[in-house]
């Protein structure tokens, strides 16, 4: 089932946990990174981690009673019966506590451990939609999607099952060694040597399965971006008959991953081995060494079992360092990973807000825009050039020229898509760049000539943003302002019908259609339409064009078209070419006045299209 969302506006991060999210430094190390994720839940691990030190206390004292146990049996069993009793109910109470202990301290580590996933792909989501063009002009989607839905695994799994083990095995190598040392210090230190040459193999180890865990993530962000690329292309790549050439490529990237495995595969056959079978080394050491302590009979056959027991539990611990080991690796990498993301820095202006009574008082004097150019990084030429003009607020405003003069970059300056200099664009005389976006954009609404439609239905996509506006119109009066009230009635659901990934399932019209729908849908300050009748026909641009004249509900209205048609009835409009302002004035006035306004629409009028 396709997935739905709600339509909701979302509000800029305002709590306090964000300040971290929003203020984190690449300087921060990965431990104190993730420690302000895990202090979150801190009476929730510290409750856990005295139930795992609780459990590994029963665990060492169980061989201690078992081993009194067989001491006695070897003894007068009718006058050691009493006490034979209370051990046997020692170890059995022990056992059942145990599993209590060790149940509950699990379930204190998984939960915050998915809790923590949550947060931190909350808050990578967050920080994505802070980004601009710059920041996913050189990240590419599929990595980024890769980042926050394959690589935090390795994060939650560092923040649960990883995190217990390791309060788990220290508090199993550190309490089950002193009761060893309590029975025979002698046979312990024997037993710490294959301790040590586990640890310095598992070492060595940890260096190289980190180079390849980090390798072989960033060969799964690759591969998901590349199919990302190719499925976005698959008309094109089915058009040109080149599906071999997809296949090859995808196999390619899949048989480098399968590679990258095998060779994380090979070092775990080899590392884990050895770190499980340092248990069975210390059980023939104990039975070796400790056989001729007890034909000296410096040991009792209780107290050596009691030694194979802690031998054995050890046993968990060193068959779980090998697991921990990987598990460990895999999380710091996707940890690093996904610090992409959250250490990108974000401008002090979009932490600072301003005031319910400012934001909403914001255009009540207009926007000036001062000498503004614009020249995007890389090219050599400015795309606008030492722009000065107003909106005013109750203006009409039109904006004439054609593909490429810079009226969509005019236009993404004045919502600030693209970051400017200061100094260049006010808004009611404050400088729009110490404004946050959010501020900015809750008083200039853009709808552009290839509008977004999520994949959910009509009512929905309509509804985007304005579901708790009281001023909002019925969907029926917004379809019918729009020009889709017929055709979505059409529709097999009528408004729940779903449009589509992109809305893939309308025409291009439709969609230009429906966009414009949901910027009538509630009133708005100032309504940038960006080309926004572009793909629909004469009939229906005239329709349109009286619904945006008559029955838009803003304050001020900027339309930007290649069309001198469209712009007729404006209040004043300005004509750009190679990103500068020409001419300007109202129709009439162009129309005497600048040569090419003119033969711009005369040419329209005789059915031609100025491209």
């Amino acid at each position: 089932m396709q997935a739905r969302f709600r339509a909701t506006r979302l509000n800029p991060l305002t709590h306090q946990d964000s300040y971290f999210l929003l203020n984190s430094k690449s300087s921060i190390s990965n431990a104190r990174f993730l420690l302000s994720y895990l202090l979150h839940h801190k009476k929730t691990y510290g409750l856990g981690i005295i139930l795992i030190f609780i459990t590994n206390w029963l665990a060492v004292n169980i061989p201690v009673h078992i081993g009194m146990s067989i001491d006695l049996l070897s003894g007068e069993l009718e006058q050691n019966q009493q006490e034979l009793r209370y051990n046997v109910a020692i170890v059995i109470g022990f056992a059942i506590m145990m599993i209590a202990t060790r149940t509950i301290s699990r379930i204190l580590f998984f939960n915050p451990g998915r809790a923590i996933e949550r947060e931190l792909k909350n808050d990578a989501f967050a920080k994505l939609t802070f980004m601009q063009n710059d920041f996913y002009n050189s990240h590419e989607t599929g990595k980024l999607i890769s980042i926050v839905n394959n690589d935090i695994n390795g994060v939650r799994a560092l923040a649960g099952v990883v995190l217990l083990q390791i309060f788990n095995i220290t508090f199993a190598l550190s309490l089950t060694p002193v009761k060893m040392w309590q029975i025979s210090p002698s046979l312990t230190l024997y037993c710490i040597l294959p301790v040590a040459v586990t640890f310095y193999i598992a070492h060595r180890a940890i260096a190289y399965m980190r180079e390849m865990t980090k390798r072989r993530m960033e060969e799964l962000q690759s591969l998901s971006s590349q199919t990302i690329g190719i499925l976005s292309g698959i008309e094109e790549i089915k058009s040109y008959q080149v599906q071999p050439w997809a296949v090859t490529e995808f196999d390619d990237r899949n048989q480098a991953i399968l590679l990258r495995s095998i060779k994380l595969a090979r070092i775990r056959t080899l590392v884990l081995p050895i770190i499980a079978y340092t248990d069975r080394i210390m059980k023939v050491l104990i039975l070796a060494i400790g056989g001729s302590y007890l034909i000296q009979q410096d040991l009792t056959i209780g107290e050596l079992t009691a030694l194979l027991s802690y031998a054995t539990l050890l046993a968990m611990p060193f068959i779980s360092l090998g697991m921990i080991f990987s598990a460990y690796q895999t999380g710091m990498v996707s940890l690093e990973s996904l610090r992409k993301i959250l250490d990108q820095s974000i401008p002090d202006s979009e932490l600072h807000h301003l005031d319910d009574t400012d934001r909403q008082t914001l255009f009540s004097k207009g926007i000036e825009i001062k000498d503004l150019s614009y020249c995007y990084p890389g090219d050599d030429v400015a795309t606008l050039k030492h722009l000065s003009f107003t909106i005013q607020p109750g203006q009409t405003l039109g904006i004439l020229g054609r593909v490429g003069s810079g009226k969509t970059t005019l236009v993404n300056c004045l919502n600030r898509y693209l970051d400017i200099d200061p100094g260049h664009i006010f808004i009611d005389g404050r400088d729009v760049s110490t404004l946050s976006k959010s501020d900015l954009r809750s008083a200039v609404r853009t709808i552009t000539q290839e509008p977004f439609l999520f994949s959910d239905s009509v009512a929905s996509n309509i509804r985007f943003g304005g579901n708790n506006n009281a001023e909002a119109l019925s969907l029926d009066t917004a379809l019918r302002q729009g020009d889709m009230l017929k055709e979505v009635n059409q529709f097999p659901n009528g408004k729940n019908t779903l449009v589509g990934e992109k809305g893939i399932l309308l025409s291009g019209g439709q969609k230009q259609r429906l966009s414009l729908t949901r910027a009538m849908y509630t009133p708005s300050k100032l309504m940038i339409l960006d080309n926004v009748l572009s793909a629909v026909d004469n009939k229906t641009e005239r329709y349109l064009l009286d619904q945006i004249f008559n029955k838009l509900r803003s304050e001020c209205t900027l339309i930007v078209s290649h069309r001198a048609s469209v712009l007729e009835k404006v209040d004043h409009i300005l004509v750009l070419e190679d990103g500068e302002i020409v001419a300007q004035g109202n129709h009439q006035a162009l129309l005497k006045t600048s040569d090419f306004y003119r033969e711009t629409w005369e040419l329209q009028q005789h059915g031609g299209e100025n491209e």
